[in-house]
């Protein structure tokens, strides 16, 4: 499996736990995060985006949680850098890429 796959994975792993926002033409395209940020699912890395989001922990590493997809959400941007603070680590992309495989 090749590393962009492994990406792709996880990116709809962590879209999966998003919700729909009510009215959208495109459900699956535009979604609520779980605090209830917009994140558009094209947009995912883009700090440049009103919309980008980012792969996050749902229990942080530094909590003992794991890169495991059933432990990935996706996260606006802005909320994870909040959340990267040293005891709150973000989980970068290469680490859940690694750990996956």
């Amino acid at each position: 499996m090749s590393h962009t796959t492994m990406l792709e994975d996880l990116k709809r792993a962590a879209w999966n736990r998003t919700s729909p926002v009510s009215g959208q033409a495109n459900s699956w395209e535009i979604r609520k995060d779980c605090l209830g940020n917009l994140v558009r699912y094209n947009d995912f890395g883009n700090r440049h985006s009103p919309f980008g989001w980012e792969l996050e922990c749902i229990v942080s590493r530094a909590a003992g949680g794991s890169s495991d997809p059933s432990n990935l959400q996706a996260l606006h941007w802005k909320a994870a850098a909040v959340r990267a603070e040293p005891q709150l680590r973000m989980l970068s992309v290469h680490e859940a890429v690694a750990s996956s495989r």
